[in-house]
């Protein structure tokens, strides 16, 4: 597959505008600084309460303590970083007042931010503090009273070669070998060889080599700088490639096992909803360190009345509709970071049947999420099945953290089913477990169709809001599912095959 059609059909220099730059070795180190600073801190606990005290005196006493923190904790966590020349720096910075540290703290907060959208699964527990902290210190009053700003601009991979005269690099055909991420599979889906998957990596680190040496000696950055580029690029390609794969499997099982238009014995898709609807208060399985949380969402049971083909239709256009979301998701990411830390958009505080949330308008992740909705329903050829509201900044769907939180579950939903049905061979290669298998569910390709044909209609059956079927309450359903499963007849085979739950490894 071609690197256009890992990113839905965009090419190199369009996909690097939203790519971040990976950290160096001082940025690392600030990294633990922030992680460590904001795993102690109570600012939201302090800032997000009903309270007559004065809110914006609350907000700067929290910013000043978080930074008075990071200060202190950076000159224990320099160490000796004599090659960063970061402990001489941090010794500086201790001794100063934090608007006299504005540079530096602004550095490390933006590290933070960078890191999120290069590593989505890390900061889970920090990420969300990190952002509401910014987000107060975007607040005119708030800024007045601190005398100084945090926001800095994220370094992303264009500008950063722009800059250094390296803007050919992202046009030379040579960097498609160099980034393109090492297949383990082909385009049927059968497992490669380890003499193929060793001539990708020989090909891929010699044509990176090669780029290397010829820009670092033409441009104004160094060896080191353009292998910086490059690996941030590679990296980006690998993280959409490994979320796009599961959605593209799911859509695959859901093409091969099942007829879109008559259901296959008892294995019929078809829903026989109640009228009473769910909710999507749930706001996912991430934790971002300042509550809500859990499975998500109400789960009521099937509230769509569907039949089998109108239920395929309905699952096989939301699967194509992730598939688009998670090939987009590092323009997502900064679509979020900009509507979080927008100084034109200010958020109240809500209960939103989840407690108390911010809820603030996400123009930004808006815009795109209708540009992505609108492809989809373009590219299906098919009318429209359900309801095309996309939830943003209301009671569903607060703000564009809680958004991009639920979209980074996407593979995390699907993986440990893929994983669960593609290994179902080796699993009954097990006599002992195949003979569970028989005795249990009638073989082993009951079982898979009994796993499919549950997911396909109970992790799409409207137990969320607006009757389920709006673009949000369709991953609403899927969480209900998630949380449900202990309760399924082929739960005791999950849990042989290795799994370990929705949020964890695979064993």
């Amino acid at each position: 597959m071609s690197l256009n059609e890992l990113v839905g059909g965009r090419k190199i220099p369009k996909f690097c505008r939203d790519v971040p730059l990976r950290l160096n070795e001082r940025e690392r180190i600030l990294l633990n600084v922030l992680i460590s600073a904001l795993t102690v801190s109570e600012y939201t606990d302090n800032v997000d309460v009903v309270s007559r005290r004065n809110k914006v005196g609350r907000i700067i006493d929290g910013i000043l303590e978080a930074c008075a923190i990071a200060t202190g904790l950076g000159l224990c966590g320099a160490g000796d970083s004599s090659r960063s020349g970061l402990n001489a720096e941090m010794k500086e910075a201790a001794k100063r007042d934090p608007s006299d540290n504005q540079e530096l703290l602004c550095e490390i907060f933006e590290v933070g931010r960078r890191n999120k959208i290069l590593n989505p699964a890390s900061m889970r527990d920090t990420y969300g503090k990190l952002m509401y902290l910014l987000q107060d210190s975007q607040s005119s009053s708030v800024n007045r009273g601190l005398q100084f700003g945090l926001w800095k601009e994220l370094k992303m991979v264009s500008p950063f070669l722009e800059e250094g005269g390296a803007e050919d690099l992202l046009v030379d055909e040579r960097l498609v070998d160099a980034v393109h991420p090492v297949m383990e599979t082909d385009s049927s889906g059968e497992r490669v060889s380890r003499d193929n998957i060793q001539r990708q990596v020989k090909k891929k680190r010699e044509s990176a080599e090669e780029l290397v040496a010829e820009y670092g000696a033409k441009t104004n950055l160094s060896e080191e700088e353009i292998r910086r580029a490059i690996d941030s690029i590679a990296d980006a390609y690998t993280v959409v490639t490994q979320n796009v794969k599961p959605c593209k499997r799911m859509l695959a099982l859901l093409k091969e096992n099942f007829d879109s238009r008559q259901p296959d014995g008892k294995f019929s898709l078809q829903l026989k909803g109640s009228s009473r609807g769910g909710s999507s208060y749930g706001y996912g399985m991430g934790r971002f360190g300042f509550g809500g949380g859990g499975g998500g969402g109400n789960s009521s049971g099937a509230t769509l009345s569907h039949s089998h083909d109108t239920q395929w239709t309905f699952v096989w256009q939301t699967l194509c509709l992730w598939i688009k979301i998670q090939q987009n998701m590092h323009s997502l990411w900064v679509a979020a970071d900009a509507d979080l830390l927008s100084t034109s958009s200010v958020y109240n505080l809500w209960n939103t049947g989840q407690g108390l949330n911010r809820v603030q308008s996400c123009p930004t992740v808006s815009r795109m999420m209708h540009n992505l909705l609108s492809a989809t329903q373009s590219e299906s050829k098919k009318s429209w099945v359900g309801l095309s509201v996309v939830h943003l900044g209301d009671r569903d769907v607060p703000n564009a953290l809680v958004f991009i939180d639920k979209y980074t579950q996407v593979p995390r939903i699907l993986q440990p089913i893929v994983d669960f049905i593609d290994g179902l061979d080796e699993f009954c290669a097990n006599p002992k477990l195949k003979a569970y298998v028989d005795k249990q569910f009638k073989g082993q390709e009951v079982l898979k169709k009994k796993v499919l044909a549950d997911y396909f209609k109970h992790g799409f059956d409207g137990s969320g809001d607006d009757g389920g079927s709006c673009i949000d309450g369709r991953l609403t359903s899927s969480w209900n599912w998630t949380s449900r499963i202990g309760k399924k007849s082929y739960y005791h085979a999950f849990l042989m095959s290795g799994f370990n739950g929705f949020d964890g490894e695979w064993k």
